[in-house]
């Protein structure tokens, strides 16, 4: 009896300190998603998210979407949740970005509630710790964007399925089937990249199941829930003109998106050389300065590569159960990444991190795998532990940068519209030439003209026209080199024909010219 007390206490007391370790992880996941969530401007992408969830019904809100030439229109359900969030919340920066903190939050819980159940509480917490210091998932629960809606939905897609995936029938899992089909089905309608997913997981479930008529029995009902986004998508003018959408074509080569999205994945974009940065200017200088961190998370990188490729090999009965749900996430990664590379070969389009939630999650799943640990091997463990624990602390640092380094910023809007409003007079009016004009009066400035359909062609005759021909025109424009390159034309020859420059200022990711007419 007092063995039986004993034996009690010690599975009470285990549990006490694994609970105690995991909400203390998830507190500190919590924390970083919110910390300084209002401190810094919306910027470009950010205002767009209010454009398009900015309307009196939702008929209007998908007639925006649907009329748009960018690929917003792939994401209508994001806007609409959004709406409906502003008019509950408002429209603060706090408000506006708190859905997707609250959405990041929610991720790293079902995907912990997934690791437990399939793996069990060890590579759980693992799993927790790494999605909590995330760089990446810190950096997009901070945005006013759809990318923690995707990351969030495409959790419950694997939680619902998992319900399956331990078990040898299907019997008793109708709900979870019919909720994947229905989160399968909303998460289109927020991202076509949803379907990269979903056919990644539904190929890994094949080859887990070996079993094609209960595989049949789970996917046909998918497929005929993905059949409203597919003719919605169908429907759009871009299904039959590529043409008609704009979207930011890659400027490198496929190898270097590769790197990027993995870099990205791991430890953030706020880790290495600020982005805005790399668009401009020697890149490989910019590399060269910060080669010291780039090279210590190659090195780390590196180690739990070695480490996973053994951990996917251990034979030991401990690990041996876990073969299937090893393979599942193997072939979920290994299949998403080939069909994101083709898509990327085939469209052209810029692979990012940002764009990369489906690789994001298995791969969350596989790096606990490093830390399964045999007694014979002690050294190579205790490095495989070492560079896990790095990697989270590279992510505490991008965090910092984040944070607090002004050169990560994205474009200031804040700065940019108290700038425009302190110097617009009456002889001296302000052109928004590229950029999102309704985030300046978010920001207060009413004055500032929306010059973003002007005729660069004849762009100083169309600057006097919109000013009124006031005799000093202030230009503002955002990411002024791809913006030159888009529409094919130099800024400066081309005012040069009725203006004189007077001066040129650089703000955070913007240029601001002052033009005084000859």
């Amino acid at each position: 009896m007092l063995l039986q007390r004993t034996s009690l206490e010690r599975i009470k007391s285990s549990n006490f300190k694994y609970y105690l370790i995991i909400g203390l992880t998830l507190a500190i996941g919590i924390f970083l998603r919110f910390f300084l969530l209002p401190d810094k401007s919306l910027w470009l992408d950010e205002g767009a998210s209010l454009y398009y969830s900015d309307g009196t019904s939702i008929q209007d809100i998908i007639a925006t979407i649907v009329n748009t030439d960018t690929g917003d229109r792939f994401q209508p359900f994001y806007y609409l949740v959004l709406h409906f969030w502003r008019q509950l919340f408002g429209s603060s920066e706090f408000a506006v970005r708190s859905l997707s903190a609250l959405l990041g939050i929610g991720t790293i819980v079902v995907l912990s509630t997934t690791a437990w159940q399939l793996y069990g509480r060890k590579h759980a917490l693992w799993l927790t710790l790494f999605l909590s210091f995330s760089a990446y998932g810190v950096y997009y629960s901070q945005q006013t964007r759809a990318y923690t809606l995707l990351l969030f939905l495409a959790s419950l897609q694997l939680y619902f399925l998992s319900q399956i995936l331990p078990q040898k029938n299907v019997r008793g899992t109708a709900i979870a089937q019919m909720l994947f089909c229905l989160t399968t089905a909303v998460g289109l309608f927020c991202s076509i990249f949803i379907g990269i997913y979903t056919l990644a997981l539904c190929i890994a479930h094949l080859l887990v199941s070996q079993n094609i008529k209960r595989w049949l029995q789970w996917w046909l009902p998918v497929a005929i829930a993905c059949v409203p986004a597919a003719l919605f998508y169908l429907a759009s003018p871009v299904a039959t003109d590529p043409t008609k959408v704009h979207v930011t074509p890659s400027n490198q080569s496929v190898i270097q998106n590769i790197a990027f999205v993995f870099y990205g994945l791991l430890v953030g974009e706020t880790y290495g050389p600020p982005i805005e940065q790399m668009r401009g200017g020697d890149r490989l200088q910019l590399i060269f300065n910060y080669l010291p961190v780039l090279l210590l998370f190659g090195l780390v990188a590196g180690i739990i590569v070695i480490g996973l490729v053994r951990g996917l090999k251990a034979r030991s009965p401990e690990y041996k159960q876990y073969r299937p749900i090893d393979n599942f996430f193997l072939t979920t990664f290994v299949s998403a990444f080939i069909i994101a590379l083709a898509f990327a070969i085939v469209t052209k389009f810029n692979w990012l991190p940002r764009h990369s939630f489906y690789i994001y999650i298995p791969l969350s799943f596989l790096l606990p795998i490093v830390l399964r640990f045999s007694p014979r091997k002690k050294t190579w463990e205790n490095l495989y532990r070492l560079a896990f624990i790095v990697l989270l602390l590279l992510n505490l640092y991008a965090n910092y940068n984040y944070y607090f380094e002004p050169r990560y910023q994205r474009e200031n809007y804040r700065e940019i519209a108290q700038y425009l409003s302190k110097n617009n007079s009456q002889d001296t009016k302000s052109v928004l030439l590229y950029g999102v004009p309704y985030l300046l009066p978010y920001y207060g400035d009413t004055l500032t003209i929306d010059g973003l359909g002007l005729d660069t062609t004849k762009l100083a005759a169309e600057v006097s026209r919109v000013t009124k021909n006031a005799n000093t025109a202030i230009i503002a424009i955002s990411d002024q080199a791809f913006w030159e390159k888009k529409r094919n034309f130099d800024l400066e020859s081309s005012m040069a024909k009725s203006y004189k420059l007077e001066s040129h200022l650089q703000l955070t990711n913007f240029d601001i010219y002052h033009y005084v007419k000859k």
